[in-house]
């Protein structure tokens, strides 16, 4: 058994380390989601117009619906034949290395955020995030956690996740190109949270024609990936 002053040295280093770290994350969370949501309500203005949301509602975590009045769009775009990707080729043809595209997912959306280089690209805030599921990282905070799970996520969690899919949702420039494949987790969250909304907006029927819709293709057909050579 180690010695009590090597355990008290090693607790002495360990405790203010990670509090610090969980600090930097707290910070993370609350500087991200301020820029986030600011974007998101201009982003919501340009799609809607007067309809917009309050900032000052957005800002204070107010808003009723996270999905901001589009959860149609995010039906229309789930019966389109969209590429369909793994976590590896992911990363493979979206890394953003040798002029290949930045791709992320989140919630099992994938999106090009390509335009968003000068955030996304090496020398970026999140330099990290292009070719992973950044469900996890955007959720907590945390902007290292690019290989952690949506399944540890708590329901606090869970909600500020929903602003960023959000964010992806509504801005110009971050275009909806795919699905994650095998994306159990959070597809079980996506169909609740849908379904949900359309309920709150008496709107069923559009979830009845969408699960009645054609299912979409389920490998990736853009030009850096050719069907005839995927290896299963």
């Amino acid at each position: 058994m180690p010695a009590p002053w090597i355990i008290w040295t090693a607790v002495s280093v360990l405790i203010p380390s990670v509090a610090v770290h969980l600090q930097k994350d707290r910070l993370n969370l609350f500087l991200m989601g301020v820029f986030r949501d600011i974007s998101r309500h201009k982003a919501h203005k340009r799609r809607y117009g007067e309809n917009s949301m309050a900032l000052m509602m957005v800002l204070m975590r107010k808003e009723d619906d996270v999905f901001l009045g589009n959860v149609e769009d995010l039906l229309e775009e789930d019966m389109n034949d969209v590429p369909v990707y793994t976590l590896e080729e992911l990363w493979e043809y979206g890394n953003g290395h040798d002029d290949l595209p930045l791709l992320v997912s989140i919630f099992g959306r994938i999106y090009d955020i390509s335009e968003g280089e000068k955030y996304y690209g090496p020398e970026g805030s999140y330099p990290l995030f292009a070719g992973h599921d950044i469900t996890y990282a955007l959720s907590t905070g945390c902007k290292t956690c690019v290989e952690e799970s949506a399944e540890n996520l708590n329901e606090k969690q869970l909600t500020e996740g929903k602003r960023w899919l959000s964010f992806f949702q509504l801005h110009d420039k971050y275009p909806y190109v795919g699905k994650l494949e095998d994306n159990i987790i959070t597809d079980k969250l996506m169909n609740q949270w849908i379904d949900e909304a359309l309920s709150k907006e008496g709107r069923r029927d559009l979830l009845e024609e969408e699960c009645s819709g054609e299912s979409p293709k389920t490998y990736p057909n853009n030009k850096f990936f050719n069907n005839s050579e995927r290896i299963d």
